[in-house]
């Protein structure tokens, strides 16, 4: 009985997917900052090539293109945040790649929003990206430079972005996922791909969420895993009580991604983590490992597999050398 009520379930949801396909995507748009979040040029996705010519963009500095997620807004706290750290330090090309009108939830709901326009539109802006760094490379924008960072459901933009580059040939340096979203990409409904390894030359995703809104599986070059003891784990300082869907006490584990890489990216080594093959490794005798890395852009690109820290439940929240360190152990 429970298996025909999956198969029903699913039908359902593959139902509401292929309407979610038919509908007509708005217009995204690419906007590249100079020195402030309020002094930029906008192009639109499918005519990236003004931004090669641009004065805003340094072929002598490496290039980070972000992303928001599931209702995410350009003048969202996350968006604010990431480009703000990036536009400070001065030492990147800052692009925000503008999906607000595809990631919301339109008048179904946040579920059905979700299944049947956000997360199909993802894929499709994904390409479109894809597209658009295809079209940059013709015009002598080198890959190699690029970053591709998302957070959430934007996670999964990009790294639909560098899978349409992979088959075609190229790829980028780069592709960070800030928790990437679990939903309709992972289980039982996981319809849609999730980013991966593959999507880039290196690809390192930090889940501060999992099993929750962000996806549970190890699928990037690193996988970092701070304050990971075990399924359904939560960051220090946010909520243990449910709250409101989608409000910002619910998504405090989700939002701590972009929070930690953000102060990871100023700092420099201010939150490292420890390789072990899981958490039960790593609450055991974290000692056992000499293998450490940086979060954030001193990470070490050569590095592999899953590395675990814990970190302070407020700001700041890196902890230095004692994040290597678990907050609980197992005694054997």
């Amino acid at each position: 009985m429970n298996k025909m009520c999956d198969l029903q379930i699913k039908k359902l949801w593959i139902i509401f997917m292929l309407l979610g396909t038919l509908q007509r995507t708005q217009a995204a748009w690419l906007r590249c900052y100079k020195d402030s979040l309020t002094e930029y040029m906008v192009t639109p996705l499918e005519y990236p090539l003004p931004i090669a010519h641009s004065s805003c963009l340094d072929r002598s500095q490496p290039t980070v293109i972000y992303t928001f997620g599931y209702q995410g807004k350009v003048a969202g706290p996350a968006t604010t945040a990431v480009l703000t750290a990036y536009i400070a330090k001065r030492k990147r090309n800052v692009i925000l790649l503008d999906w607000e009108e595809e990631a919301k939830s339109g008048l179904l709901g946040l579920q059905l929003g979700y299944a049947t326009s956000a997360a199909p539109n993802a894929k499709k802006i994904g390409y479109a990206l894809g597209r658009a760094l295809h079209t940059l490379s013709g015009a002598g924008v080198d890959l190699n430079t690029i970053h591709l960072m998302g957070h959430s459901l934007g996670a999964h933009v990009m790294g639909y972005a560098g899978r349409w580059l992979r088959e075609r040939g190229k790829i980028v340096s780069r592709i960070t996922g800030l928790d990437p979203a679990r939903a309709l990409f992972e289980g039982t409904f996981g319809f849609f791909k999730q980013l991966d390894r593959t999507c880039a030359l290196f690809v390192d995703i930090i889940h501060t969420d999992a099993g929750n809104y962000g996806t549970s599986k190890s699928t990037g070059t690193v996988d970092i895993w701070p304050n990971y003891y075990g399924p359904k784990s939560q960051q220090p300082g946010c909520p243990r009580k449910p709250q409101e869907t989608f409000s910002r006490a619910d998504l405090c584990d989700h939002d701590r991604s972009w929070q930690y890489f953000i102060e990871a990216m100023l700092s420099g080594t201010n939150i490292s983590a420890v390789y072990a093959d899981n958490y039960r490794d790593w609450m055991h005798d974290y000692s056992r490992s000499n293998i450490t890395i940086y979060m954030g852009d001193l990470i070490n690109t050569r590095a592999r597999g899953n590395f675990f820290c814990s970190t302070n439940a407020q700001p700041p929240f890196g902890k230095g050398s004692e994040g290597l360190k678990p907050d609980y152990v197992i005694i054997s």
